[in-house]
């Protein structure tokens, strides 16, 4: 019997609020390593900030497939299929384990992708070593991805909340051993940023795996022991809704590297505050993140559970709640960008950089409105299954628009017209996604169609929801009361 789905403020509230906290704390460790390494100098920030995005880019494909654990387990959970859960978790932890080998092979051809940056030598090598010691770390953050995925689609979000919290806490103690050589440690600095933040990621990644397993309710609720095994079928409807996720995430990443590499080659000086702006902005662009699983959470479960009024409803009521955050980001990023600055850079270097900065705090606030709606709606999209159109809206607006805009606006304007690329870019995605949500042909059933047999949304796969969206595809645009 499907259960009924609730989109209240409180229980959004419940869901989200945890998600805030531990994306929050993932923001918090990139912004602790970027602290940690600018006292080390202005080379080592930008060769840090470098390496993340381009590490990243090496990454985003894996952890974007691995995402759509959460739209499988969410529609089953809505739909109250416990065996489906299960069997959907399984396939997730055989896809990290294939993921895991992958990125492995990613470390012997990233001194190649690094040399076509062309950024000064000593920022160049000093990134790549990063790097490297990044990739070492695959499996701890393939599972722990599965794992995160898992618990959201449940709409637990408070325990990979709890998780986060202890990867910072472990994240901070390593980096603070490993850049500065404390207790008898080497001292490694950008390099011991990497290797805490990997030993950090292994440990907690392979604890909420186990919690899953240890729990006696999880392993008797969702039949883990009985559905364990390939399921070919289900494997391969999970891959098909997931690998437009990765290329999209794979490809908008590589754009941003692009950017880096573009920015990289203005001067260290350049790239340094360009990077600490990107981590103060990562603050409030993980909160869009954030809202964004609530939206795939809840987009899930209310599809399981056939409420299309509720989903729409929900995606409402998260843009409600961005809008308040948001703006109370931007008021800090305009009216103390100086004092962010002093968070990420020796005093003496402050002045020399917040002459760069201060102009992108000022683009960051147009982005911030612009990413939250993008979000919201690339998470509803993603609760629903609907994966393709984001990928060739993100695809074609990342590689068609924003990389040609950036090489010739900084060309010609410097560090700051590149920024403004970003605006331009959002500008293009959201106006794409806001016409296709604003329709009904974004409604799937992934279930469904893995029970005709991964063949595409026939009339018959998407039963009840297919059937509903002719009566209710008015009431839907709802506006949140």
């Amino acid at each position: 019997m499907d259960k009924r789905i609730d989109t209240s403020y409180r229980h959004i509230g419940r869901i989200v609020a945890p998600v805030l906290v531990s994306t929050a704390s993932y923001t918090a460790m990139g912004v602790i390593d970027t602290m940690m390494v600018g006292r080390l100098g202005v080379l080592e920030l930008g060769a840090v900030g470098l390496g993340n995005l381009l590490t990243w880019w090496f990454l985003s494909f894996f952890f974007g497939l691995i995402t759509v654990v959460n739209t499988f387990v969410a529609q089953a959970y809505g739909a109250d299929d416990k065996r489906a859960v299960g069997a959907a978790l399984w396939q997730g932890i055989f896809m990290a384990i294939g993921a895991g080998f992958l990125i492995l092979l990613c470390w012997f051809v990233m001194p190649a992708i690094f040399a076509l940056t062309r950024a000064e030598p000593g920022l160049q090598q000093t990134a790549l070593a990063y790097s490297q010691i990044r990739i070492l770390g695959a499996f701890g953050l393939t599972f722990l991805a599965v794992a995160d995925n898992f618990y959201r689609g449940l709409g637990r979000t408070d325990i990979p909340m709890w998780s986060a919290w202890i990867q910072l806490a472990l994240n901070c103690g390593f980096n603070y051993l490993f850049i500065f050589g404390k207790f008898g440690m080497p001292a490694m600095g950008a390099e011991g940023a990497a290797l805490g933040t990997i030993i950090a990621q292994m440990v907690v990644g392979a604890g909420l795996m186990a919690s899953i397993f240890v729990s006696r309710r999880w392993r008797t609720e969702f039949q883990l022991f009985q559905t364990w095994g390939l399921d070919w079928k289900l494997l391969r409807s999970m891959i098909g809704v997931s690998l437009p996720i990765g290329i999209q995430f794979f490809m908008e990443m590589g754009g941003i590297a692009l950017f880096s590499a573009v920015v990289a080659r203005l001067g260290t000086a350049e790239m340094a505050a360009s990077n600490a702006v990107i981590q103060a902005w990562s603050v409030a662009f993980m909160l869009g993140v954030a809202l964004a699983v609530g939206a795939t959470t809840l987009v899930g479960q209310c599809l399981g559970a056939r409420q299309l009024t509720d989903a729409r409803r929900a995606v409402a009521r998260l843009w409600n709640i961005g809008l308040v955050l948001t703006a109370l980001c931007s008021i800090i990023y305009v009216g103390f960008p100086e004092a962010l600055m002093r968070a990420f850079v020796k005093a003496e270097e402050v002045d020399q950089l917040l002459h760069y900065a201060s102009p992108l705090f000022l683009v960051v606030c147009v982005c911030l409105l612009l990413d939250l709606r993008f979000n919201l709606i690339s998470g509803a999209l993603r609760g629903a299954g609907d994966t393709t159109y984001s990928m060739l809206v993100n695809v074609g607006s990342a590689w068609l628009v924003f990389v040609p805009l950036t090489v010739w606006a900084s060309a010609r304007w410097g560090l700051v017209g590149a920024w403004w690329c970003f605006v331009v870019h959002l500008t293009v995605m959201v106006i794409f996604l806001e016409a296709r949500y604003r329709g009904t042909k974004w409604i799937h059933m992934v279930w469904k169609d893995v029970e005709a047999g991964a063949d595409g949304a026939d009339a018959e796969g998407l039963g009840g929801v297919e059937a509903g969206v002719a009566a209710e595809s008015e009431p839907t645009r709802v506006t949140a009361s």
